[in-house]
């Protein structure tokens, strides 16, 4: 990881978590904690970095979908707490996994190709274990 990663890692959990959480709090109705394996993201170049926006967004959607009436919000407060986000360079670890009120979301946003799950599938997923 060159100075660009570092700085751009930084800006992420500085400004650009913190301003996504709000957002998911804001459509959930409580804190929905963003944790990041860094070391899964900085470990290339910046490319994982500047896809997570992409993830983010479809995150936000994905809650949106899930906390569109108040059954949901109360369904998704009781089982999720904390969203994990891991980066792969393997496009066959690429997987979700909602646990002890954590969901678990494998992308692979390394090489030139994106693998990463849409806000609909994640939606049918968590949805399916509310």
């Amino acid at each position: 990881m060159g100075l660009a990663e570092k700085r751009l890692a930084e800006s992420i959990k500085v400004e650009k978590i913190p301003a996504f959480e709000a957002k998911l709090k804001d459509k959930a109705g409580y804190d929905i904690k963003v944790d990041v394996d860094w070391n899964t993201f900085t470990a290339f170049n910046q490319y994982p970095l500047e896809r997570l926006d992409i993830v983010f967004d479809d995150l936000e959607s994905f809650v949106k979908k899930i906390c569109a009436d108040d059954m949901g919000k109360e369904a998704l407060k009781e089982k999720l707490s904390t969203i994990h986000l891991t980066n792969t360079e393997n496009n066959d670890e690429v997987a979700m996994e909602l646990k002890d009120n954590t969901l678990y979301l494998t992308h692979q946003l390394v090489q030139a190709s994106f693998s990463s799950q849409t806000d609909s599938q994640i939606a049918d997923y968590v949805e399916k274990l509310l």
